[in-house]
This record gives structure tokens, C-alpha cells and sequence, in this order.
């Protein structure tokens, strides 16, 4: 066999893989922060029904917050505005990937 044609063999260790993000929250949260340290900033996320009441159910009373301020119809999930929608699944909606504002689904 030639040099050109020698092989090396090279013991790799395979690591365990990372465990799948399981629940709306967790999923919701990892998408939150994956769009903040890429640079990108949330303008709000819209919620369907069945998913908001998904967050409710595994985050309890205070997943989604509605404004402190009695004359304001707005809700928060964390630091980011919650906008009811009829669209399925949840919508991230943010600024910076493309000129123009783009979304993100989570299911």
C-alpha cells in the first residue's frame, strides 16, 4: 500500500448524547435562549390554545402572566410578550435573522 493510501485508525470515545428536550417548557426555553445567543432579539410569541394551556399545565398558574398594569391586555411568558393567536403551535416571532421580522415554530 502506498503512503498516499495508508490509513489511521483512531479510537474515539463515544459520548452519551444529550437527553431530548421533553416538554413544551423546556423546549420553548432552549428555543428562547438559542435565538438570544444568536444575536436576535424576541418581539413577542404567539400562542395557540392547546399549547398555552400545555404551558399551564407544566408550569402552573405563573407560566403565562397577564400585565401588572390593569389597563394593559397583554400577558408574559418570562420577559417576552405572550399574544394569543389562531395559528397552531407557537410562534417566536424576532428581529435580526433577515431584514424583515421572521418567525420561529415550536410544537
Amino acid at each position: 500500500m502506498s503512503a498516499a493510501h495508508a490509513y489511521e485508525t483512531v479510537d474515539i470515545e463515544a459520548e452519551a448524547p444529550e437527553p431530548a428536550v421533553s416538554t413544551l417548557t423546556e423546549r420553548l426555553n432552549a428555543k428562547l435562549v438559542e435565538l438570544s445567543v444568536r444575536g436576535f432579539r424576541v418581539q413577542y410569541i404567539e400562542i395557540a390554545e392547546p399549547q398555552m394551556v400545555a404551558l399551564f399545565a407544566e408550569g402552573g398558574d405563573e407560566a403565562i402572566r397577564l400585565d401588572d398594569d390593569p389597563a394593559s391586555d397583554r400577558a408574559w411568558y418570562a420577559d417576552y410578550e405572550v399574544r394569543a393567536t389562531d395559528k397552531e403551535l407557537i410562534w417566536i416571532w424576532v428581529e435580526g435573522e433577515h431584514p424583515e421580522p421572521s418567525a420561529h415554530i415550536i410544537d
